[in-house]
């Protein structure tokens, strides 16, 4: 029998997502720097248009007000000027499914992304679940509508808790420290547990087939018309699972 070598599996060089408009949806403030922080930056330093959206309050780990302002100063350390608050209940998105699915339907409409960056759907916490679920439901009937709506070409699933099977690696080590900066803003969560070690730790583990490179994001980068029509089962095979 014959097992697929490891250049088979998982990149051996950095890559980059392709367009020129990201949306990104973080369930809560702190998860697009964690997951998606340097290449965010890295964007910005190539005129991409970069967009996040927050689904959720963060009232279950905190005062809301506060993790919005603090969500504001680190997309500024990220050089991300467009951030929008959805102001869902923490930790109730999935109770939320039609709401949720509607946030995310009149935010694409309203930024038409070329890329959607979504949580992993393997991801431990159930509201980052529940947002990739309502991604894939949102983009699905863009699809349905045709040429009434734009259509993001693509999706990148990202991992800020649990480990996804990427097919693209970016080099974040020229921002590294840009992300690192931008995490501190979340005082009120680092005080709570170390995502700050937790992301170090990631980064050095995505580095380790990259020649050169000491830290990196991973994602899982899908035609966007490929997935919308799968099970969400589907979408977790494919995210946990290598290609080859």
């Amino acid at each position: 029998m014959r097992f697929p070598s490891e250049q088979e599996l998982i990149p051996y060089q950095p890559g980059f997502p392709p367009g020129s408009r990201w949306l990104v949806v973080a369930p809560h403030p702190d998860d697009e720097t964690v997951g998606v922080g340097a290449t965010l930056a890295l964007g910005v330093v190539r005129d991409v248009a970069v967009r996040v959206l927050v689904l959720t309050d963060g009232q279950a780990q905190g005062d809301p007000e506060l993790r919005r302002r603090e969500a504001l100063a680190a997309a500024a350390v990220l050089g991300v000027s467009q951030v929008s608050f959805a102001g869902l209940v923490d930790r109730q998105l999935g109770n939320q499914a039609a709401l949720l699915v509607r946030v995310l339907r009149q935010e694409l409409a309203r930024f038409a992304p070329d890329v959607v960056f979504l949580p992993s759907p393997l991801e431990l916490h159930p509201d980052h679940r529940a947002a990739a679920w309502a991604g894939q439901r949102a983009l699905r009937w863009h699809l349905r509508w045709g040429l009434r709506f734009h259509l993001a070409p693509w999706v990148a699933f990202y991992e800020v808790a649990t480990a996804l099977w990427p097919n693209l690696l970016v080099a974040g080590d020229a921002v590294w420290e840009q992300k690192r900066q931008a995490l501190t803003c979340y005082a009120s969560q680092l005080a709570v547990r170390g995502y700050d070690r937790v992301m170090e730790g990631l980064g050095a583990f995505r580095s380790l087939t990259l020649s050169g490179v000491e830290r990196a994001e991973a994602f899982v980068l899908l035609l966007a018309r490929s997935l919308v029509l799968r099970p969400f089962r589907s979408l977790q095979r494919l995210a946990s699972l290598p290609r080859g």
